[in-house]
């Protein structure tokens, strides 16, 4: 009876933070395994094209990139004396449309957006257009850029949130596992706890924090716009808030766990804690992801058992006589040998994870991100070599001479403190230059020319773009038997419709942008086999038409 009681009183101890830890994943999971993206976003093209001269105004404007990109409030379309111009901004998946409330008139005009990749970094740019004739002047294109404040705030944050992490989880299995004796020791136990929660609660703040200025950063708001972002729910929708409750969550059942002399729930915890900081980054829109997210989460819980185990020697380094010799002789000793297997992990994952996202050496120099890359490998190497000299130092020897290893180990850890630094830093970098992503991104499929028969020799070539289900731009190329360019004496006719659901025919105008040439957008709202139909007057009694069946996709 006695034995039950026991069991069932540890089992409701171990309940909350056993629930805890089951909740976190779940946290995780929600972005963790979102589809991957094939790189960085970055524009692939916008209709109308920059510095593309009108006939007339368009219908909408759309910007089309390489991957689903979100929307801001970055997005506005400018007159060319830079007045705001009315429009509604929508997006589905890479392509954002605005469109007019109403026909633009004559002259010039400017589109100034900022969107959000994938892996969370705004990416911002700009471009104008003409209808009519172009404006005898105009406002510059836009640059919107991050203020200065909020990146150095962000940036301080992230490098807080790391090392919080690093160390407040990388404690857990010093304390348990690496120096199980230190628990034995009552001033070792209670340095090494109180220095795992003051990590803790540094790295759960930090978190916190991150989050309005994350959504500051990606709008591209100054600082004095905090209270309206505070306020806005989108704000706390964001993954990063969910990165700080995988952290708290985590770091809390660690605690309790630990406390109850369960070191497997711990360490478990622990890792998971480490985890978060893959939730936003570089490794989600990086491919295959079981590879990358794996060689990502092995790569940051190893640094953590590092960076904790050598605080935790630097702990006991300070106690002096307050903890027995033999105590921190063992605790060197089995860290060395945790030292020597965390270099050939952080190696293999380090290597998997260059493979993954940067594309070559040749593009490191010309990316701010590659920069950050080779300064933490330089200072990486650093630690080893200080790391290689500690063993050499423990080889072969019964006792320690712990005041030169209490210089070495400070100094690994002040390095360490350098990496994670230019590792905070490199978060917020693109990894790669917009030539390599373009180079490695899938090859986008090249819309289907459609061939039409307009009658005595005289044919026509329709393109739809994107060519699926939406709004689609429509061109249209018209040629003679002689191989000229044929224009119409009124706007090209075309009409839609499909017989399956009994819908059409709708009947849309091109509009002749150049001979022969001719432009118009056409909507097709669902998949499935739709009949085009296009007629061309040449003449006042002559008006060649040809249909053509498409297969329209989602």
């Amino acid at each position: 009876m006695t034995v039950l009681a026991t069991t069932i009183r540890r089992a409701r101890l171990m309940a909350v933070p056993v629930g805890l830890l089951l909740l976190a994943p779940v946290l995780a999971a929600q972005v963790l395994l979102a589809s991957p993206a094939a790189a960085h976003a970055s524009l692939v093209s916008t209709s109308p094209d920059d510095g593309e001269v009108l006939a007339e105004s368009p219908a909408e404007i759309a910007l089309t990139f390489t991957e689903n990109v979100r929307l801001t409030d970055g997005i506005e379309l400018l007159a060319g004396d830079g007045s705001p111009v009315e429009a509604e901004v929508s997006g589905a998946d890479e392509v954002v449309t605005i469109t007019p409330s109403a026909p633009l008139a004559d002259g010039t005009y400017v589109v100034g957006w900022r969107v959000i990749s994938a892996d969370s970094h705004p990416i911002a740019g700009g471009f104008s257009f003409s209808v009519g004739a172009p404006s005898a002047t105009s406002v510059d294109v836009p640059t919107a850029e991050t203020p200065r404040d909020v990146d150095l705030l962000r940036k301080s944050a992230e490098a807080l949130r790391y090392g919080g992490v690093l160390l407040a989880a990388g404690l857990v299995p010093f304390a348990l596992l690496v120096a199980p004796r230190t628990r034995t020791s009552p001033a070792a136990a209670r340095r090494l706890v109180r220095t795992a929660v003051v990590a803790g609660v540094v790295a759960v703040v930090a978190a916190l924090q991150l989050v309005p200025l994350t959504a500051l950063w990606q709008a591209g708001s100054p600082l004095s716009e905090l209270g309206t972002v505070l306020a806005d729910p989108r704000t706390w929708q964001d993954d990063s808030f969910a990165a700080a409750g995988v952290i708290f969550l985590a770091l809390v059942v660690a605690g309790l766990a630990a406390a109850r002399s369960a070191p497997a729930l711990a360490v478990a915890a622990a890792t998971v804690a480490t985890s978060s900081l893959a939730i936003v980054g570089h490794t989600r829109t990086f491919g295959p992801v079981p590879v990358v997210l794996t060689a990502d989460v092995a790569h940051v819980a190893v640094a953590a058992t590092w960076a904790g185990g050598l605080a935790g020697l630097v702990v006991l380094f300070t106690l002096g006589s307050q903890v027995r010799a033999d105590v921190v002789q063992q605790a060197v000793r089995r860290f060395s040998a945790v030292a020597l297997w965390s270099v050939v992990v952080l190696t293999i994952s380090g290597a998997v994870l260059w493979w993954r996202i940067p594309a070559t050496v040749t593009d490191l120099p010309d990316s701010s991100y590659g920069v950050h890359l080779v300064v933490k490998v330089t200072l990486v190497a650093i630690i080893l070599v200080v790391a290689a000299f500690n063993l050499r130092h423990l080889r072969g020897r019964r006792t320690v001479d712990l005041s030169v290893l209490r210089r070495t180990v400070g100094a690994e850890l002040v390095v360490i403190g350098l990496v994670v630094a230019v590792t905070a830093g490199m978060v917020t970098q693109v990894p790669r230059s917009s030539e390599a992503a373009a180079a490695t991104a899938p090859a986008a499929e090249e819309p289907e020319a459609l061939e039409l028969d307009l009658g005595d020799g005289t044919t026509a070539t329709l393109v739809l773009t994107p060519g699926r289900v939406g709004t689609n731009a429509a061109q249209l190329t018209v040629t003679g038997a002689d191989g000229a360019p044929v224009s119409a004496v009124e706007p090209v006719q075309l009409s839609v419709g499909i017989e399956e659901f009994e819908l059409g025919p709708f009947r849309h105008e091109l509009v002749e942008v150049s001979p022969g040439a001719y432009e118009g957008s056409i909507d097709l709202p669902i998949p499935g086999t739709w009949r085009i139909e296009v007629g061309v007057r040449t003449s006042t009694y002559e008006r060649p038409s040809d249909s053509v069946d498409v297969e329209v996709a989602e």
